[in-house]
């Protein structure tokens, strides 16, 4: 597919050098500056959700544990098992029992489905502005809404015994002892969420934080391109390239999300060289820049390993 694209599009992706001319040394240190923003706002939410669990660590700690274990998503894409399983083997190294750490990144993934919700809810307001099609406004409105009530859907089942019985008991799923535990491991993350609520309400609140950063450096991208671009033009195409994506289960993936991205804003009406463009220089700084810290983060995490007695002292 990106070869295609490329193909397809190299008359406008011929231009990029000169789009890529008119970035300043300010440009680049405004983006660098939200990402910094972005990962500490995370590493603070991961943080908290520690703490909801009874385990205490510093902020630069987690925001080590965060970027060490994207960088490792990054470079052997797995659909999120390589980040979550190198997160918690990088919290054992430093004294944070394993199964605190797979409960944290359980409940993580539980309040993933939360996190979506104002990203597919708030463009709806600004809907009038798109220009689209009355059927491709209807589209939007309904598969947003689908969305939601897929995920507190899931949400519900995960988390009701009596539907873990019912599965459980499927001669199918009976013969398989690991389904059945991962499913009692879901139910029981799934109603500490729901037990914890008030201490999980700030994360979740940090989580939903995190999209106008992304609002704010894709404005900025416009911005070194000399182009201004309205707010619900941002967040429809923000959103609309998250959904898109979502739907290969891979959302953040190299090429996935680019495409994503390029087609969305130029389905919204931005020139495809001005896309491509304004898409490369985002994806620079959300997915590269945080890779080199990422490895560097590994190394220092790995240089002295700590036991959880000496963490308890």
């Amino acid at each position: 597919m990106l070869g295609w694209f490329v193909y397809s599009r190299r008359g406008d992706l011929a231009l990029l050098p000169q789009y890529l001319r008119q970035v300043t040394v300010g440009n680049l240190a405004e983006l660098a500056s939200l990402e910094f923003l972005f990962l500490a706002l995370a590493a603070q939410s991961n943080r908290l959700v520690y703490r909801s669990i009874g385990v205490n660590n510093s902020l630069l700690e987690q925001l080590q544990l965060l970027v060490a274990a994207s960088t490792v998503e990054r470079l052997l894409p797995s659909g999120g098992a390589a980040g979550m399983s190198s997160y918690v083997w990088l919290a054992h190294g430093r004294g944070i029992p394993v199964s605190e750490s797979i409960r944290m990144t359980a409940t993580t993934f539980v309040m993933g489905y939360l996190q979506i919700v104002p990203l597919l809810i708030v463009p709806l307001f600004w809907i009038d502005s798109y220009n689209f099609p009355f059927n491709e406004a209807v589209v939007l409105v309904v598969v947003s809404a689908g969305f939601v009530i897929l995920a507190a859907g899931l949400a519900l089942l995960i988390g009701s015994q009596r539907f873990l019985d019912w599965i459980s008991n499927l001669q199918f799923v009976s013969r398989f002892p690991r389904v059945i535990a991962s499913l009692v491991a879901g139910r029981d993350h799934v109603r500490f969420s729901w037990r914890n609520r008030r201490e999980l309400l700030p994360p979740l609140l940090l989580l939903w934080s995190l999209y106008p950063v992304r609002i704010a450096m894709l404005e900025a991208c416009f911005s070194a391109f000399h182009t201004q671009v309205s707010l619900p033009l941002l967040w429809a195409g923000y959103s609309l390239t998250i959904l898109i994506s979502f739907l290969t289960f891979l959302p953040t993936t190299l090429g996935v999300f680019e495409l994503s991205m390029v087609g969305t804003f130029a389905l919204l009406g931005v020139p495809t060289d001005l896309a491509t463009a304004v898409t490369l220089l985002y994806r620079a700084f959300t997915y590269w820049l945080p890779v080199p810290l990422g490895l560097l983060a590994w190394w220092n995490l790995r240089r002295r390993v700590v036991s959880s007695e000496y963490r308890n002292q």
